[in-house]
């Protein structure tokens, strides 16, 4: 009798699970990854790179869904690109390449310890290729993490991979950003001026620049503020004889810069401030109600 109540009962749930699916229309598969054992390296790769592109096309597919099916077929793409990561074994710059898109996948899918661990495989696997900003990509997510010394040491090993590239200036803002947030603001300031001595083109001085000035108005040094936006602004007249196309992106640069308002703004604040101390004194001077030359007077009648 058990057994035969066991086998009714799958026969319902199976019913109502085909009932639903011709609702709702057939799910997503997941990409196949053969396991068999073939012939050569690569036939290997073959079906590695095959297994890539059926879960990058469900990738694609889950940008015209929303909800929990998008999460669905991103989760799916990214757990076959894991796979494919971990048995593509005779073609490393393969299993890189799937460990790369698997953690974008799982970092658009919002499950960020996942992409962490994809990007340090990815990085693992191809040095040359991934090595950077594989590291960079896994900083961010233990950033997300809210892991941030973690995040810290990962950017800090990325920088050190080659400094001169845009990801090592990437990783140089983030350290320096995380210090300021966290209330650092001399180490903040030291490795944002680091930053800007390293920047490798005069768009990224420019971006450093708005970061170093809005630190020093953090910090309350407006003068220092304001030397490093002239900074800036003289990297664009540096430039404006040149290419007029890079010329035209400074411009734009500068004109997104934060800091030259943040400082006007700061300025203001302590002029009022400073205006208020200077009529405040006036006040008290002519014994106005309420200042101390009136007390002093009702004290003596």
């Amino acid at each position: 009798m058990m057994v035969l109540r066991i086998l009714l009962m799958g026969g319902v749930a199976l019913g109502c699970g085909l009932a639903q699916e011709a609702r709702q229309g057939p799910k997503p598969k997941a990409p196949v990854v053969k396991s068999a054992v073939v012939k050569s390296a690569g036939e290997a790769g073959e079906q590695a790179r095959a297994a890539i592109a059926e879960a990058r096309k469900l990738v694609a597919a889950s940008r015209k869904v929303a909800g929990p099916e998008r999460s669905r077929r991103l989760e799916l793409a990214a757990a076959a690109l894991d796979r494919v990561a971990a048995q593509a074994v005779r073609e490393p710059a393969i299993a890189a390449l799937a460990a790369w898109h698997a953690g974008e996948t799982w970092r658009s899918h919002g499950s960020a310890p996942l992409a962490e661990r994809s990007y340090l495989r990815a990085a693992k696997l191809d040095a040359v290729r991934y090595g950077q900003r594989g590291l960079l990509r896994a900083a961010d997510m233990q950033r997300r993490q809210r892991r941030a010394e973690a995040a810290m040491k990962t950017y800090a090993s990325a920088e050190r991979r080659d400094p001169r590239t845009s990801y090592a200036q990437d990783a140089r803002l983030w350290i320096a950003r995380m210090l300021l947030a966290s209330g650092r603001v001399d180490r903040a300031i030291e490795r944002f001026q680091v930053a800007l001595e390293s920047a490798p083109s005069p768009r990224y001085a420019i971006e450093t620049a708005d970061y170093l000035a809005k630190a020093w108005i953090v910090k309350g040094d407006l003068d220092a503020a304001g030397f490093v936006i002239d900074h800036a602004r003289q990297l664009v007249l540096d430039e404006s004889d040149g290419d007029p196309v890079d010329a035209a992106r400074l411009r734009r640069a500068f004109a997104q810069m934060g800091a030259p308002k943040a400082l006007q703004r700061a300025r203001d604040a302590k002029a009022g401030a400073k205006d208020d101390a200077v009529r405040l004194d006036q006040y008290r001077r002519q014994g106005k109600p309420g200042s101390s030359g009136q007390a002093r007077a009702v004290k003596a009648s």
